[in-house]
């Protein structure tokens, strides 16, 4: 059962480090207003109305 806890780890973190190089390659040449932009029109887990509410 350990193993198997690591290979979902080391799944994860692989999984996060292609997510991490792939963003840093879409947004590596764009401005500061671009990037607001890519940011803004990002899909999110959450819409920005739920966690706006909570704070």
């Amino acid at each position: 059962m350990k193993k198997e806890n690591i290979k979902a780890e080391t799944d994860t973190i692989n999984k996060l480090r292609e997510i991490r190089d792939k963003i840093g390659i879409e947004i590596q040449d764009l401005s500061f207003e671009q990037l607001k932009k890519y940011i803004e029109n990002k899909i999110t887990l959450h819409p920005t109305s739920i966690w706006q509410k909570q704070g």
